[in-house]
C-alpha cells in the first residue's frame, strides 16, 4: 500500500472566472513595472504638461471676459505648434462677439489645447515608458521559459496576450488619457457656468479615442518586438530604433519640399512621406479624431498604416507565443 497517492488530484478550491485571469498577469505586470525608478519619474513627469496648458486654459476663459488677455494668450500660442488657423480666429472675433461665436471659438480652442499635449509631451513620454515596460514582458517569459508556467494551466494564447498588452496600456492610459481628461475639468472650472458641457461634451470621448489609437498600435508592435527576442535589451533597443529612424527618415523627406513651400508661402503637404515615421502617422489619425486634421487626404492612409500595423504585429504575437510550444 503506497504511502503516498502522487497521481493526479483534481483542485479542491475556489475557481477563478475565465475573463479575470489575464487580470492577474496584469496586476503582476504593473506591479513588476513600477519597481523601476526611472517608470516613477516618468509616471510623475507626465503631468507637468498639465501646469503648462492649464495657463492657455485660463487666458483663454479670461480673455473672453476682458479682452486685454488676448495679447497674453497670443504669446503662449505662438509658442506652440500650429497655432495658425487658432490664431486667425481670435483676430477675426468681433469686439462683442455673440455666445454662438465664443461657444465656437471655445470649442476649438479647447479641442487643440487637449491635442497638442496628446501629440507632442504625452506622444514623447509614451515612447520612454513603453521603451521601459514592455521589452521585457514576454522576451523575459521566452529567456526563462516561464511559458512552460503560464500554460500549464487553463490559460490560452489570447489570455496570456491579454494580460501582457494590459500592463502596457495601463501606463500609456494613465500617462495619455488621464491627464488630458484632468485638463478638460480643468476648464470646466475656469468656465463661467458649467453649460459649457452641452456644447464640449464629447471633447472627453475623443480624448479616450485619441488616447485609444496612440495605445492599440504602439503596444501590440511593442509586444511583437519583445517576443521576437530572448534579450529584453535587444527588444528596447529595436522599440527605439522604430521612432528614432522613422523621424530621421521624415526629416529627410520632408526638409527640402517644405523649405521650398514655405519659400513660396504655401501649405505643405506631406503626402505619403509621413508613413515613413509613425509619430507623424498617429498624429495625423488623432488629429483627424478632434477634426483639426490640415491634411485630409492623409487620414485614411495614416488609420489604414495603424489597421495594417496592429494586424501584422498581433499575428507575430500569436505565433511566437505557440512556438514553443510546438518545439
Amino acid at each position: 500500500m503506497p504511502i503516498h497517492d502522487a497521481s493526479y488530484r483534481g483542485w479542491q478550491g475556489d475557481r477563478v472566472g475565465r475573463w479575470s485571469r489575464f487580470w492577474t498577469i496584469t496586476v503582476t505586470g504593473v506591479r513588476r513595472s513600477l519597481r523601476s525608478p526611472w517608470l516613477k519619474r516618468l509616471m510623475l513627469a507626465a503631468f507637468l504638461p498639465l501646469l503648462y496648458f492649464a495657463i492657455p486654459f485660463f487666458l483663454f476663459e479670461q480673455s473672453l471676459r476682458d479682452p486685454d488677455h488676448w495679447r497674453m494668450l497670443g504669446v503662449f500660442l505662438r509658442a506652440m505648434p500650429e497655432t495658425s488657423g487658432l490664431s486667425q480666429q481670435i483676430s477675426q472675433l468681433p469686439a462683442v462677439p455673440s455666445d454662438e461665436e465664443v461657444e465656437t471659438l471655445r470649442y476649438d480652442a479647447w479641442s487643440y489645447l487637449l491635442l497638442t499635449m496628446l501629440r507632442y509631451p504625452q506622444s514623447f513620454l509614451m515612447v520612454l515608458v513603453v521603451g521601459i515596460v514592455a521589452p521585457p514582458l514576454i522576451s523575459q517569459d521566452l529567456r526563462t521559459r516561464a511559458y512552460l508556467i503560464y500554460f500549464s494551466r487553463p490559460l490560452t494564447r489570447t489570455e496570456y496576450i491579454v494580460g501582457k498588452f494590459g500592463v502596457v496600456a495601463f501606463f500609456l492610459l494613465i500617462i495619455s488619457a488621464l491627464p488630458a481628461l484632468i485638463l478638460y475639468v480643468v476648464g470646466i472650472l475656469l468656465s463661467p457656468s458649467v453649460g459649457v458641457l452641452h456644447s464640449t461634451w464629447d471633447l472627453p470621448l475623443r480624448v479616450l479615442v485619441g488616447s485609444a489609437v496612440l495605445v492599440v498600435p504602439t503596444t501590440l508592435v511593442a509586444l511583437a518586438i519583445s517576443s521576437l527576442t530572448l534579450e529584453s535589451r535587444y527588444a528596447g533597443f529595436a522599440w527605439f530604433a522604430v521612432w528614432i529612424i522613422g523621424h530621421v527618415t521624415y526629416s529627410a523627406l520632408t526638409v527640402i519640399p517644405s523649405i521650398e513651400a514655405q519659400r513660396l508661402q504655401q501649405l505643405y503637404d506631406p503626402g505619403w512621406r509621413q508613413l515613413a515615421s509613425p509619430y507623424h502617422v498617429l498624429g495625423n489619425a488623432q488629429s483627424a479624431i478632434f477634426e483639426l486634421s490640415r491634411n485630409g487626404s492623409a487620414t485614411l492612409p495614416a488609420f489604414l498604416y495603424l489597421a495594417v500595423v496592429s494586424g501584422v504585429a498581433l499575428a507575430i504575437l500569436y505565433r511566437r507565443v505557440q512556438a514553443p510550444m510546438r518545439a
